[in-house]
């Protein structure tokens, strides 16, 4: 149990040893196996340079007259030994050994005394003497196992002996270890180099993070996000070149409406989002700074913050307060009852048409019955079959009827091209084509019923990807846009609508969504005197803004 206790509350290893074993073990297991193979390359190319420094001796030796004449007197009587001579020779070279043998392999030499005049061991040697080749070896003999290498003794065309030069194996290994002691010294000096860079970074990335451990690094990281999206009031955080590096959740949906994600944000020029709120930053100088802005219904105080460390400027924060005085409270409590109460005379509305529809069906004037009911439903049923018919698109067929839905709330005239067609995307085109169509329905739906004391109020929603781009249009009754804010429409913030009505985010939020997939908006006041608005995206566009998101999010 005590065992047991103990590996339950063992503590994980910290950072800092978890690095250092990890980099040690690398660091040991690439010098074992690149060590293991530069020692077998060297080993096999120190024992060929030993076999050709053997076979040379041999072959010169295999010349020498000294040697061919006592061969040859071997080979006709006993008792022949040259055995002085070759130890005299054998002494000012590096090899083990040095064996003169005999046409019937008998030795005129060797190393020990007693072994003169002896049958050489091993039956390398006969291939040497029948065949006249050289050839070195890997063979046992009297000495025990050796590099050993002949060459022939020729006279008058004939082989009548053989010279051996070997080498043992155990000072094969001593040469090879006195050749290559710097290679050991080197992997000792590598790994010590490697140990003190290991302390080296671990010294920087101690002081770079001010003496805290990483897990607590990360810890107060995901602390600080927490804390960050918490901050009910939106902050923007950019550095020295005005390019947003983080961005709180509510400033996310205040700048975007819901309509992208705050990694869309992070590295983009705060101008692209709002150029006034960029010149309001860039106003400060590298000060602490405060301006206006109006985004949407509201009117904010923004205020610019530098971020410095070590007098050394890191960019700016920005933060937006809401200023909301008693009035505009008022202002906004009133706009909800009122719409409280349209949704309330829409419900009476309903019930007294249920309460007529329940009245014929009471009287048994059923023909009647069947007369009203085809008469509230014919436009919904038109509307409904309209979508069926063309639009293959669930979510933007089902945002096209709730806008129907809308329109008929609000009196306003609500068409469908008949010529609509649109085929099914992926979930987030969809996704984005919906919300683009979303916002000019209801600014087109609201213009069109603010105009309505000029003419009927209408809007006409036509749809289409038969070629090989996708076009969206709405065009509305509406009185169109100002002149002086045709320039600037698109810009956040902006808007044509009455102050108690407007938001200025609508157009702005379509055009960012356009601009990821590198279509085009245009708008113009048509013969009718209607506001059109429309959107061309090339299908090879979608097909490579969803190749890149599905790239993203693996």
């Amino acid at each position: 149990m005590a065992v047991i206790s103990q590996l339950h509350f063992h503590k994980p290893m910290n950072f800092k040893k978890h690095f250092i074993t990890s980099i040690l073990l690398a660091m040991i297991w690439i010098i074992i196996i690149m060590g293991a193979m530069v020692f077998q390359l060297l080993k096999s190319t120190h024992d060929e340079n030993l076999r050709q420094r053997g076979l040379e001796i041999a072959g010169i030796l295999a010349l020498d007259p000294v040697v061919i004449d006592a061969v040859d007197r071997a080979n006709h009587q006993t008792g022949v030994s040259i055995r002085p001579y070759i130890e005299q020779l054998r002494a000012v070279t590096d090899v083990s050994f040095i064996v003169v043998i005999n046409k019937d392999a008998i030795r005129l030499s060797h190393i020990h005394p007693n072994k003169v005049g002896k049958k050489f061991v091993g039956s390398d040697a006969q291939h040497v003497l029948k065949t006249g080749e050289k050839q070195s070896t890997y063979a046992a003999g009297s000495l025990g196992m050796a590099i050993r290498n002949f060459a022939p003794i020729v006279k008058n065309g004939k082989v009548i002996g053989a010279v051996c030069v070997g080498i043992l194996k155990e000072e094969v290994s001593q040469l090879f270890i006195e050749r290559h002691a710097s290679l050991l010294l080197l992997v000792f000096l590598v790994i010590a180099v490697a140990v003190l860079l290991v302390f080296v970074v671990l010294a920087k990335l101690k002081h770079t993070m001010q003496d805290l451990e990483p897990e607590l690094v990360v810890k107060r990281l995901m602390e600080h996000d927490r804390i960050f999206n918490a901050i009910r009031d939106p902050i923007i955080s950019i550095n020295n070149d005005f390019s947003i590096t983080a961005i709180n959740d509510i400033a996310t949906k205040l700048l975007s409406m819901g309509g992208m994600n705050k990694q869309e944000f992070i590295g983009q020029p705060l101008s692209r989002f709002s150029s006034a709120l960029d010149k309001i930053a860039r106003a400060g100088h590298g000060q602490a700074y405060s301006g206006n802005l109006k985004l949407g219904k509201l009117d904010y105080r923004v205020c610019i913050y530098p971020l410095q460390t070590a007098q050394e400027a890191h960019g700016y924060v920005i933060f937006f307060l809401a200023d909301m005085e008693l009035n505009d409270l008022r202002k906004e409590l009133i706009y909800y009852k009122n719409y409280a109460e349209l949704l309330r005379s829409k419900t009476h509305e309903y019930s007294n048409k249920l309460n007529v529809l329940s009245g014929m069906l009471q009287l048994k004037h059923y023909d009647d019955a069947v007369e009203f009911i085809d008469r509230e439903s014919k436009g919904h049923q038109h509307i409904i079959g309209n979508l069926v018919r063309s639009i293959q698109n669930s979510l933007v067929a089902s945002l096209l009827l709730a806008k129907y839905n809308k329109a008929a709330e609000m009196g306003v005239k609500y068409e469908l091209d008949d010529d609509n067609i649109l085929q099914d995307y992926s979930k987030l085109v969809s996704e984005k084509l919906a919300t683009i169509l979303g916002n000019l329905i209801d600014n087109a739906i609201l213009a069109a019923w603010n105009n309505r004391q000029n003419q009927p109020p209408a809007v006409h929603v036509y749809v289409s990807d038969r070629s090989q781009h996708v076009i969206l249009e709405v065009q509305d009754s509406g009185a169109g846009i100002a002149p002086e804010l045709d320039d600037h429409i698109l810009d956040f913030g902006v808007t044509s609508k009455s102050e108690q009505e407007q938001s200025g985010v609508g157009l702005y939020l379509v055009n960012e969504l356009v601009k990821q997939f590198r279509g085009s908006i245009d708008w113009e006041r048509t013969e009718d005197n209607n506001t059109l608005f429309s959107i061309y995206i090339e299908k090879g566009e979608i097909k490579r803004y969803e190749a890149e998101s599905h790239y993203h999010d693996y």
